[in-house]
């Protein structure tokens, strides 16, 4: 089912939305692809579907959230919009004042990210009022890293200036973690610049140089990261398998259960070489030991498999099937599948 189909299906059937949402607003579902939704996605920019739009009896925008949410956040979402203390509007009129208190900006910005507004020019004019000495600072990091898991504008001011001056800001975050989000911020900057139709290999060893040129003392680990990933785009397998071994050996083996799990897939798909299989198998059997999970238990059951173990295999991946049913996952079928094929000595899709 699509995302909107849920909101259809789901959320006014949940007696607590209704309720709330029955007593507070009035409520109109539109299709979007009417003559009347095309005005409405256009007068209020929808570039996604669920989009949620709290409008006053003017029509003026209060409140905006893109994109599916459960229950309780979506009650909250509506107390939020009642709220003028809280609403998008608001916060708009508050930064047209001049408003550029950090706490302020911090929330606005996450709002503006929640509505899926652009929020470059929010960001940038911010860290145009600070000083370099006046950066190192809580709240100044948290806006830098507010969008960590989406993306930090590695070529931004305020972010060259932590690269070049980390040891100012090592006694605010942990030194680890801060050295995660800036390894994070690099991995999601050339997963971003990957996807884009225009990368090429000219575009790749520019980036490269950016990240050496930054001087992060992981950058080597960053690069490493990214040859995997460029690799992969590009088919090359032998060369995947050779930076993943490095790249584990140097710097996931004892951590990163997602990671070890995602590389060992990619080996059970790709990978012929019987002396590899057997080191992603040796990952996915970490990764569950770090994180025991259906994902990982599958993934180690079927390298088991194609490796030639498949009374160890079947009996992971029951555990895979059982882990999955204990947690109301959504593909208890694809479980019962793998099974049948193991038992039945058939080849794995």
């Amino acid at each position: 089912a699509t995302p909107g189909q849920l909101i259809r299906w789901q959320f006014f059937t949940n007696d607590s939305v209704a309720d709330f949402y029955n007593a507070n607003f009035v409520n109109i579902k539109m299709n979007m692809e009417t003559k009347e939704g095309k005005e409405i996605k256009k007068l209020y920019n929808v570039g996604a579907y669920p989009t949620f739009l709290y409008i006053d009896s003017q029509g003026k925008l209060l409140h905006k959230k893109e994109g599916g949410t459960s229950f309780p956040q979506f009650i909250k979402l509506g107390k939020e919009a009642l709220n003028p203390e809280t609403q998008l509007a608001t916060f708009n009129e508050k930064y047209e004042k001049g408003n550029i208190n950090g706490e302020f900006i911090y929330d606005y910005l996450n709002i503006l990210r929640s509505a899926s507004v652009d929020y470059s020019e929010v960001f940038n004019n911010y860290f145009k009022t600070q000083k370099d000495g006046d950066l190192p600072s809580q709240i100044n990091l948290d806006i830098l890293f507010f969008n960590e898991y989406n993306h930090t504008d590695i070529n931004s001011k305020p972010f060259k200036y932590l690269i070049k001056n980390k040891d100012k800001f090592d006694a605010i975050y942990t030194s680890e973690t801060l050295d995660d989000k800036i390894s994070r911020a690099y991995s999601l900057d050339f997963e971003k610049i990957l996807r884009k139709g225009s990368f090429n290999d000219s575009i790749y060893e520019e980036w490269k140089d950016d990240v050496k040129r930054g001087d992060f003392y992981r950058s080597d680990e960053v690069l490493l990261e990214a040859d995997l990933e460029y690799n992969a785009k590009r088919k090359n397998w032998n060369k995947y398998a050779e930076n993943a071994v490095l790249f584990i050996d140097k710097y996931k083996h004892d951590n990163a259960p997602l990671q070890l799990n995602s590389i060992a897939w990619t080996f059970y798909e790709n990978i012929k070489d019987k002396n590899l299989l057997k080191k992603a198998a040796s990952w996915a059997k970490k990764s569950v030991e770090l994180e025991n999970k259906a994902y990982n238990n599958d993934t180690y059951a079927c390298l088991l498999y194609v490796l030639g173990d498949t009374t160890k295999a079947i009996q992971i991946e029951e555990t895979a099937f059982k882990l999955a049913k204990n947690n109301n996952e959504k593909n208890l079928e694809d479980y019962i599948k793998t099974l049948e094929k193991m038992r039945a000595g058939e080849k794995l899709d």
